[in-house]
């Protein structure tokens, strides 16, 4: 059963399994906002330089939580913020259930002013690559790049609304074995190990006993239903700014050929990396993905310490 107590407590073999010698530190911090419910943070600092200034901020995608990037995090290695975006994790529920980035966005924000992190990079998975856009464009001078995995305005929004009310109608686990064969089941990833940890995460136990998610989708009262907004409306967000973009897509995941297409016609300045992962990059190829964001900062001149690399398609 998930032990919440010790929520940390597997980082360094994280850090080893990825072959990261001087890992950084991970730490919960809460925050009060008045713009819609306290948001729960995983801070990562760096042990030898404490003081070192959050340059990286995560936003995970929909039903998972901010740990799907500590292996992102840890290979990276930049001081960060990974959120549990509203109604996920350990943040707070709204009321109304409205989970679109244009509703969400103003607590993030909050958020972020609370915990001081300066202008940096936004890196947001699916749901948090479409929030991080809107916070691009609602506070253009906290964003200094924006990352997007493996998501495209241009997903279609039957898709989006299917995948919630998926996650409304989700029965409670027996066990955590349970959680990672229907994850299996639904081909949300083959490695049990990784969907194993991602259930420890993402589940609590309720009060019959079972596994529930921690997240809202499923605990809504009969007849109710939540929103995620449109993903499309990410795209005159994306087209206002002016600041370096790189989409990194897995080569089986929701941003298809088609789409890449279309993402690179509508922002030619935007860099593209494919790696080999489904929808979930973070954590089915967290290295590969820091890889694509360390080589892109340092292109662009982004983050403490990366030197430059050579640009690639």
């Amino acid at each position: 059963m998930p032990d919440a107590d010790d929520e940390f407590r597997d980082l360094a073999d994280l850090a080893r399994a990825s072959g990261v010698t001087a890992p950084l530190r991970a730490s919960r911090q809460e925050i009060r906002t008045q713009q819609g419910g306290d948001i729960s943070a995983i801070r990562w600092q760096d042990p030898a330089e404490p003081g070192l200034e959050a340059r990286v901020t995560y936003l995970h995608g929909l039903g998972i939580d901010a740990h799907s990037f500590d292996a992102t995090a840890l290979a990276v290695g930049q001081p960060a913020v990974a959120l549990d975006l509203p109604g996920h994790g350990r943040s707070a529920w709204r009321d109304d259930a409205d989970y679109a980035a244009a509703a969400t966005a103003p607590a993030v924000i909050a958020a972020l002013d609370a915990l001081e992190v300066p202008p940096g990079v936004l890196v947001g998975h699916s749901l948090g690559a479409i929030l991080a856009a809107r916070i691009a464009a609602t506070a253009p001078e906290r964003v200094t790049g924006l990352v997007l995995v493996d998501m495209s305005p241009d997903f279609a929004q039957r898709a989006v609304d299917r995948i919630a009310r998926a996650l409304e109608t989700e029965e409670p686990f027996a066990s955590l074995d349970e959680v990672v064969d229907r994850a299996i089941e639904a081909r949300v990833g083959d490695d049990r190990a990784v969907l194993l940890r991602e259930a420890r995460h993402t589940t609590r136990l309720g009060e019959d006993g079972k596994l529930v998610r921690r997240h809202h989708f499923p605990h809504l009262p009969a007849g109710r239903t939540s929103s995620v907004g449109r993903f499309a409306d990410a795209w005159p967000d994306l087209e206002a700014l002016d600041v370096p973009i790189l989409l990194v897509r897995g080569d089986r995941g929701y941003v298809s050929p088609k789409l890449v297409t279309t993402f690179a016609e509508r922002l030619p300045h935007a860099e593209i990396v494919t790696v080999e992962a489904r929808h979930a990059v973070q954590t089915q190829a967290p290295l590969a993905l820091a890889t694509a964001i360390r080589e892109w900062a340092a292109r662009n001149g982004l983050l403490h310490g990366i030197e430059q690399t050579p640009a690639r398609r």
